[in-house]
């Protein structure tokens, strides 16, 4: 009987590891309000999260915090995109041996599938569109 292959996926642990130093913190009361603190580490390493910042919730037990910027419409980051770029940064770094130049084939099959696509690059996707 042949071996069924099994798909590892990753763990917290191990996706804490990829991503970089984890920074410990929990729940505080701050006056009337409830907020997060962090090891100080986390503010003399990161100094951009020493001012104003925002947090997005990305899945359940999930939150992207980013740091505030005053840049606004077609130049403002999206920070979910920012943050995967990064990742993607760091795992080119961390193994470049995985990293192979785009097969002509692939481009080919590409090429087929979007035959006679219309794309407009300023088109409306309204507010459930997801990258």
């Amino acid at each position: 009987m042949p071996k069924t292959k099994t798909k590892r996926i990753p763990t917290p642990q191990t996706l804490s590891r990829l991503e970089g130093t984890e920074y410990r913190g929990k729940q505080a009361k701050t006056g009337n309000s409830l907020g997060f603190r962090f090891d100080r580490a986390l503010f003399k390493s990161h100094p951009e999260f020493n001012g104003d910042v925002r947090a997005k919730i990305i899945a359940p037990g999930r939150m992207l915090v980013c740091a505030k910027t005053t840049v606004s419409g077609q130049d403002r980051n999206d920070a979910v995109v920012g943050a995967f770029l990064a990742f993607l940064a760091k795992e080119m770094q961390r193994s470049p041996h995985s990293i192979k130049p785009l097969n002509e084939d692939v481009l080919k099959r590409a090429a087929v599938l979007l035959d006679g696509v219309s794309v407009a690059s300023d088109e409306d996707l309204g507010d459930e569109a997801l990258l």
